[in-house]
Parts: C-alpha cells; sequence; structure tokens
C-alpha cells in the first residue's frame, strides 16, 4: 500500500509540473506574439518608408512640370512623422530685382489668415472675456438691430448669413474700405442672406467683424493682437497684419513677381484676408498650435470639430476646414478631427497649410504666381493625399 504521504506528494508534484508545463507555454505564446508585433511593426516601418520615398520621387517629378525659373513660383514643405519629408523653393519673389523666393519669404496668406482670426477669438474664450453664443451685438453695439440674432459661434462657423463683401462686391467698391467704411454699408443694406443658425455658407464679412471683435474685447488693435499673443509665442518674426513693416520690403512676394497691388486695388480689411508670413513662421505656427503653447488642447479640440456643413459637402470648425487630411470629408460630425486645413486665393497668391495630428503631418505652399501655382498646388496636395492618408 503506497504511503498517504506519497500520493499526496506525487499528486502536487504532478500539479506543479503540469503548472510548469502552462507557464512555459503561456511564456512561449507570449513571445510569439511579441515576435509577431515586432515583425509587423517593422513591416509597417518597411512599408511606410517606401511610400514616403515614392512620394518624394513623385513631388520632384511634379516640380519639374512648371518651370517657374524666370517667373513668379512658390514655397512648397511637407513634413511627415516629424521629419521634413520634402522642400522646394522655386521662382521669384521679385522679377525686377531677381530676387528668388526662399522659406523666408513673406507672403500674402489670403484666407490662410482666418485660421488665426480663429484662435485670436479662443484665446480671448479661454480667458473668459467672449462667450461663443453671445449675440455679436452685446460686444459691437453700434451694428444695426438686424444682426442681433448673429453670435460669435456663427461667425466662427459661417453660419451667420452675411453677405460675402469680397466675393459679392465690384472690387473697386473694396478699394481701401476699412472697418467703419464696411459697417456703415453693411448698416445701410441691413440684410442677411439667410436666418443665421440655420444653414451656412462661406462669407469673408464673418472672419472682419471677428477681427474687429478682437480689437473691442482686447483693447488692442487687431494687428497688435496677434503680434503680441500668437506671432511672438510662436516665434513667427516676419509676420504681420496689413502692412509690411519697412524690414520687410524686400522679403516680399509680389503678385505675379512683378507688382505690390493685389487685383490693382489696396486692401485695408483684416481678419479675413491681409496677414503675411512667411513659410517658416507658418512651420513655426503649426509646431507651436499642436504643442499647445497657443491654446489649450480642449480649445484646439473644439476648433476642429466640425460645426457647419457646407452645400459641396465640405465640413468647418472655427477656422480650419475639417478632415481627415484637412479639407476632405470628416470621420466624424461630432468628435475632433485628426487632420484640418485651410487654403487661400487671392489675386496671384495662392496658399495651403494641411496637418493631421495622428500621424504627424503637415503640407504647407505659399505661391505668388496665380493659376499655374494653383494648378501645382493641387497636384502636389493630390499625391501627398493618397501617400499619407
Amino acid at each position: 500500500m503506497t504511503p498517504l504521504s506519497a500520493v499526496h506528494g506525487s499528486a502536487h508534484g504532478g500539479r506543479r509540473l503540469a503548472g510548469h508545463r502552462l507557464l512555459a507555454w503561456v511564456g512561449a505564446w507570449a513571445l510569439c506574439v511579441g515576435l509577431l508585433s515586432a515583425c509587423a511593426q517593422v513591416q509597417q516601418r518597411h512599408t511606410d518608408a517606401v511610400q514616403r520615398a515614392r512620394l518624394q520621387l513623385e513631388l520632384a517629378r511634379t516640380a519639374e512640370t512648371l518651370d517657374v525659373s524666370e517667373t513668379a513660383g512658390y514655397a512648397l514643405r511637407v513634413h511627415a512623422q516629424g521629419q521634413l519629408l520634402f522642400s522646394k523653393d522655386a521662382g521669384l519673389a521679385s522679377s525686377e530685382l531677381t530676387i528668388p523666393i526662399d522659406g523666408k519669404t513673406i507672403f500674402e496668406l489670403a484666407s490662410l489668415s482666418k485660421p488665426f482670426t480663429a484662435l485670436a477669438v479662443m484665446q480671448l474664450q479661454e480667458r473668459g472675456l467672449i462667450t461663443l453664443h453671445q449675440s455679436l451685438l452685446h460686444y459691437l453695439p453700434e451694428l444695426p438691430a438686424a444682426l442681433a440674432p448673429i453670435t460669435v459661434h456663427h461667425l466662427l462657423s459661417h453660419q451667420s448669413g452675411l453677405p460675402d463683401v469680397i466675393n459679392q462686391w465690384p472690387r473697386s467698391r473694396l478699394h481701401e474700405l476699412d472697418f467703419k467704411a464696411l459697417m456703415q454699408q453693411l448698416i445701410a443694406q441691413s440684410r442677411l442672406d439667410f436666418e443665421p443658425g440655420h444653414q451656412a455658407a462661406y462669407s469673408n464679412s464673418n472672419y472682419m467683424l471677428l477681427a474687429q471683435l478682437v480689437e473691442e474685447v482686447s483693447g488692442l488693435t487687431f494687428s497688435d493682437y496677434l503680434k503680441t499673443h500668437v506671432f511672438e509665442p510662436a516665434g513667427m518674426t516676419s509676420s504681420s497684419v496689413l502692412r509690411f513693416s519697412s524690414d520687410q520690403v524686400m522679403q516680399q512676394a509680389l503678385s505675379y513677381a512683378d507688382g505690390q497691388k493685389i487685383h490693382g486695388i489696396d486692401y485695408a480689411l483684416a481678419g479675413a484676408i491681409s496677414q503675411k508670413s512667411s513659410m517658416e513662421d507658418l512651420e513655426r505656427f503649426i509646431q507651436a498650435l499642436l504643442d499647445h503653447r497657443l491654446v489649450r488642447a480642449e480649445t484646439l479640440d473644439l476648433m476642429l470639430t466640425p460645426q457647419s456643413l457646407f452645400e459641396d459637402g465640405k465640413r468647418y470648425g472655427y477656422g480650419w476646414y475639417i478632415g481627415q487630411l484637412g479639407g476632405w470629408a470628416a470621420l466624424s460630425t461630432t468628435q475632433p478631427a485628426a487632420g484640418a486645413g485651410h487654403t487661400g486665393r487671392l489675386g496671384a497668391y495662392r496658399t495651403a497649410l494641411y496637418f493631421n495630428r495622428q500621424q504627424n503631418f503637415q503640407f504647407i505652399m505659399l505661391s505668388n504666381g496665380g493659376a499655374s501655382t494653383e494648378k501645382l498646388l493641387a497636384e502636389f496636395l493630390r499625391l501627398t493625399r493618397e501617400a499619407l492618408e
């Protein structure tokens, strides 16, 4: 007869052996899973590297299709995974002085000014000085009573119903038109294209009013506000609003490389247009924005949350078109988007800035060549989107 202690010892030993085998199997399984995961990561990095290399080649080939060596041109930067993927400076800032375009060349941003205006408003909102759903007349009581239903939110998201003075009025009517004169004309007209909040239509007038709102609430000129609260914190040493400073004139990218005027007139309205910045400044800006040095993370999320839907299917947040890489259909109508962007088009100037937070991707292009560089911008953007989306 086997002693009871021996039976118990044999049973315990069997269980220990089984336990060791189980642990060994689990360890081997975990090792295999880890190796497979590591292999998948290596494979993905290889695939990403191949895609980036292919994109670099395609962007370079596309750049060669347009010779701008003796005409107006552009500056282009594409960043992926935190690294500069492609850089190209081509053409002239001034054909008369044969000044080439480079990273320090200062361009009119056109509608790419709008994200900066929205940013100023959201900074004041963070400080409790602006309430987004407050009537605009609360801050600008001199406006006509007919505009009372318009809120700050409506202006930021293009839901105000205000007519677009830049695109609907003759250019001659805009020559040297300042905010005071604009208000007089809006008061005289006192008509909205639709009831505020009931639909959305892109209107430059919204952002001109927002620039005035920033002045009224902050006690600073719009130019000084951006300089103090956006340009300087972001390290944007070449940026300004409305007018070039004396030390910026030689860095200015002229319209079609041969003229200072746009459409033959002088634009005197800010907020929707009239910001001037260089490629180097915009690279610093996007980094400061994504590092939350200009607004808090939750504020940026709010700016990148779709607020309105245009007839063409594009969605708009606060100062940004919303999409996966920016400007394309957003994946959600209620959650902050990973990507956003904006373009600008005024006279000869064509500009674009897009970014994606998840992919650490940025696309920036500034040009002064009109339709020719606009086509090139569209092709650069298409190639980049298809490779990185």
